[in-house]
Order: C-alpha cells, then structure tokens, then sequence
C-alpha cells in the first residue's frame, strides 16, 4: 500500500525520464490528445539539469535510463538549445553515467543541422508516419488544415542522407484496418526499417475513436497478422516493435514475475513539464485535470524530492487507486503477464477510474497484438525443419 512506500524501494525504477521542452505544436493532428498544445512556453536550461538532479541524487534512475523528448513537437526548440540542456542534465548525472536521449518529432522541421545534432549526441530518432500520404494526410494535418506527409517525408530523406538511424511511429485507425499491404510496401519503398504501431485513443479531451467501431478488433487481428507476414518478406525485413518487444518480454528472466509495468509504477516514468511541473505514471496525464486528482502534479522543481513527492496528496491518491486497478488486473486478466496491468490513462479516461480493467486501448494495443504475435510465432515454430538428433 501506498503508506509504505517510501524513496529505498524506489532506487533503480525510474527508466524514462520524459522531458517536453516546450507543449506547442506547429501542426494539429485529429486524434491529438494535448490540451495545452498553443503554449509556446519552453523549458529553461536549469530546469533540465534539475530534473536529471531530481532521479540522479535519489537514485531512482534505472541503470538503463532514457531521456525522452516529446510533448508537442520538440523541434520548435532549437539544436543550440538541446545542446545547452543535455549538457546541464550531464553536470547532474554520475560522472560514469551518460544516459541515452531519444526524441519523437513530426518530421516536418528535420534539415541538415537537426541531423547534424542527432548524429552529434548519438540521438534515437522516432518519426510519426501514419503511411502514404492517403491516410497520413487524413489526420495529421497543418494548422491551416492542408497535409503534412511530404514536408514530413522530405525529413526523412533528409535523416537518410545524413545516415541518421530512426524508427517510425504509425497510429492505426479504422481505415488503416484494410491497408496492411499499402502500408507495409510504402514503408519498404521508402527504406523504413522499424517500424511501431499505436492505436488512435480515447484519452484525455480525445473522447472518440475510429476504433471504436463494431467488428474492429477482429479488423486490427486480421491486419496485425498481414503486417508480420508481410515484415518479413521484403530485403531488408522490417522490424515490428509490437513483435519484439512481447518476444523480449517472454525472453526475460523475470518473465511472469513482473508486478507492474512502468506506467503503473510509482516513477517508474517521471515527467518534467516546460514550467518544472512533475508527473508519474502515464506521461499523457501531463497536461490534463479532472477534479479528483486537479492536474495530477505531484511536485514542482527545484523543491521536489521523492520523499516530497510520496507525500503528496494527488500522488497518494493516485497510487491507491492505481494499485488497486493493477491488482485487479492481476486477478481476472489472461494477458496480465504480458500488459502488466495497462495504461492507467486510459483506463481513466475510458472508464472513469485507475480502479478498473480493460479497456478498448488494451483489447487493441495488448490483446489483439498478443494473440496474433503468438500465433506466428507457433507458425513459425510449426514450420522449422524437425531438428536431426
């Protein structure tokens, strides 16, 4: 219970710190979830080094820490000033500790000197392409409601000319179900090579989806399986995160040991707004309010320590109810081994509390992605050769 948790059991979870520089947004995507996406406010150079104070002095940065940057798009901040912040975060980390910075952008601002920095500090770079320009274009769209796929698409060419390595983000609505083929060639036409789907959500004031509709889970099983067959067919193979990550999680040592996942455990995700504001568990809770929780800040730098955060009325109250919706979980879910007890943002904003179970993000991103990553595996396995003993 949350009573006795106290900042020693907490040493070693923290393995994303997510960091938005600033929550603006050049472009306005329909299934956006950022309430605060016209706040051009950015992030101060001292508030980064707080934060990597904030999980270094208490030793909750996990051994394998990342250092995400994302929010709204974060390359309406500058280069200079990302090398002004990492450099201050560096000043607070260990001296034998250089965590791994990743990034999440739009593409629509990536030229020669972004690559340049990626490639400077060794930055992961994750692109958001929701495929040809069809269904990219459908919903993520400029302010002014024109397209943004080949302002996009230029970025890449630009990342691949400069040998920059990336991965690509693709939401998946309804009418993605029916363009597995469509969106495996594009990807393999364009020489992208890892590749991971998320599902158009019901989160925060995003209060429908696409995938809502009848008979769509089954639409999402038929177009996961075409997509792992089809990965593996082109030269180079694309790599699926949904594939890897569950075949990593089944490798894992610890495999059905696991209590939670790292948006349900206390700073196993912590989360520094541009104002120094500090959030836990689901970064998408960042931003948003409702009234039992106000704006689900449990501490504000520099002041914030672990111990302060603990303490702290929204994270107590959130914690309990969190806690109480992973055991459920535990309890009654088949798949709990391999979700770990879900996202407690969308079991918020899909069911009106942490203190509940499924949902249709799970049935989706967690149910759907197991049965069918499992069932290639068994074909897989039931087409190998019988080995000669």
């Amino acid at each position: 219970m949350e009573e006795f948790l106290t900042a020693a059991d907490l040493r070693g979870t923290t393995r994303l710190l997510i960091m938005q520089p600033t929550a603006f947004c050049n472009i306005d995507c329909l299934y956006c979830y950022l309430p605060n996406r016209n706040d051009r406010k950015i992030m101060s150079i001292e508030t980064a080094r707080q934060a990597a104070a904030f999980v270094f002095e208490s030793a909750i940065a996990a051994v394998d820490l990342t250092v995400v940057w994302h929010a709204g798009e974060p390359l309406v901040v500058p280069p200079d000033w990302y090398r002004k912040a990492i450099a201050a975060m560096q000043t607070a980390a260990p001296v034998d500790v250089r965590p791994v910075h990743a990034i999440q952008t739009n593409g629509m601002l990536i030229d020669d000197r972004w690559c340049h920095f990626f490639l400077e500090v060794g930055m992961q770079v994750g692109v958001s392409i929701d495929g040809p320009a069809r269904l990219h274009d459908a919903r993520r769209r400029t302010r002014s409601g024109g397209g943004t796929h080949a302002t996009t698409m230029r970025g890449v060419e630009r990342l691949q000319r400069h040998g920059v390595p990336f991965h690509v983000i693709c939401v998946v609505g309804r009418d993605t179900l029916d363009a597995a083929d469509e969106l495996m060639d594009f990807f393999a036409a364009e020489g992208i090579t890892r590749i991971g789907f998320n599902i158009e959500e019901i989160e925060g004031p995003t209060r429908h989806s696409t995938l809502e509709a009848p008979g769509t889970i089954d639409g999402y099983r038929r177009f996961l399986e075409r997509v792992l067959q089809r990965s593996d067919s082109y030269n180079p193979p694309i790599a699926i995160r949904e594939r890897d990550e569950i075949l990593a999680l089944l490798k894992s040592p610890l495999f059905g040991r696991f209590r939670g996942n790292s948006q349900n455990v206390p700073l196993g995700i912590v989360t520094v707004a541009a104002d120094g504001a500090l959030f836990t568990f689901s970064p998408e809770l960042a931003g948003l309010k409702e009234p039992r929780f106000d704006d689900f800040v449990i501490g504000r730098l520099p002041d914030a320590t672990v111990e302060s955060v603990l303490a702290s009325p929204n994270f107590q109250a959130m914690w309990a109810e969190i806690e109480a919706g992973t055991n459920r979980c535990k309890r009654t879910c088949a798949y709990f081994d391999l979700c770990l007890g879900g996202a407690p943002s969308n079991k918020l904003s899909e069911n009106g509390t942490f203190d509940s179970t499924e949902t249709m993000f799970c049935r989706h991103a967690h149910m759907a992605v197991a049965d069918t990553v499992l069932a290639d595996l068994e074909a897989q396995i039931a087409n190998c050769p019988a080995r000669v003993t």
